[in-house]
């Protein structure tokens, strides 16, 4: 494992939200409150014949154990929810602290930076990363604190640090591979993947890039055909177009994995000079 002081300045700390289990205690309290009053304003009440109940007693009893049940169920639920690994977002890279080892993984070194959006929003608040060579992905999901600003932190962080030495690469005469899903793949797992590990389940596709063409679907393009990106966020797909304003490619607007590093390494290639 590198040595973290490799990693520069330590900026934020990510780990799951407690606020589920806080609810579910809060549940489980009132409940047990609820299951209290059952027990001692009906059952005893009614052994010691100051309540009049014409059906059959065990039936408080049963709905005692079902509320206990239901809260207990509940809490669990949340402190399961509430574990999981530790990610420390330092200038450099990542820090993933889990139970059995932890791992340092460098910006310039993650290839696949994969943004999804989860639950009814199409705002992106899941974020996985990997480096192709290690090839699992590291996932921080909407469960986690202040997701959406380490979402931008590492998109940012990447693209100061990958686009640099991807550009070096090119210069050295080095392809550098991007991997992207369809249009039609993206919006299907946004309707109907259900977990994380749904969303992860995917089979990218390649755009090879070099330092004077791309070549995506083993179709050549020239970079200096190209003129750059649109977005239509109505949509919610990303354009490139050449300079005849024509698409030639176009996918999901997360659908390009380390999407903005890929823009940005583009834009450097369409308007060098």
């Amino acid at each position: 494992m590198k040595n973290t002081q490799e990693l520069g300045a330590l900026k934020s700390k990510h780990s799951p939200g407690k606020g589920f289990t806080y609810f579910a205690i809060s549940i489980l309290i009132l409940f047990s409150g609820i299951s209290g009053m059952i027990y001692f304003e009906g059952i005893l009440a009614i052994k010691e014949g100051k309540m009049n109940f014409s059906g059959d007693i065990s039936i408080l009893y049963w709905s005692i154990a079902f509320i206990m049940g239901l809260g207990l169920i509940i809490l669990l639920t949340a402190l399961k929810l509430s574990q999981g690994k530790t990610f420390h977002l330092y200038e450099k890279g990542i820090l993933t602290e889990g139970k059995a080892e932890n791992k340092v993984q460098l910006f310039e070194d993650m290839e696949d930076l994969y943004l999804f959006s989860s639950g009814r929003t199409f705002i992106t608040n899941n974020i996985a990363f990997r480096s192709r060579k290690e090839g699992s992905w590291e996932t921080i999901t909407v469960r986690y604190t202040q997701v959406l600003k380490a979402i931008e932190f590492i998109s940012n962080q990447h693209e100061a640090l990958y686009v640099p030495k991807a550009l070096k690469e090119l210069e050295a005469g080095l392809p550098v591979t991007f991997q992207y899903i369809s249009y039609g793949a993206a919006i299907g797992k946004k309707l109907f993947a259900t977990g994380t590990t749904s969303f992860l389940n995917v089979q990218p596709k390649e755009i090879i890039v070099h330092q004077d063409h791309l070549v995506i679907d083993a179709k050549k393009i020239m970079i200096t055909d190209l003129q750059g990106f649109s977005v239509n966020n109505w949509t919610s797909q990303i354009n490139l177009y050449n300079k005849e304003n024509k698409v030639v490619f176009s996918t999901a607007t997360n659908g390009v994995f380390s999407g903005q590093s890929f823009a940005a390494l583009l834009d450097r290639l369409i308007n060098q000079k």
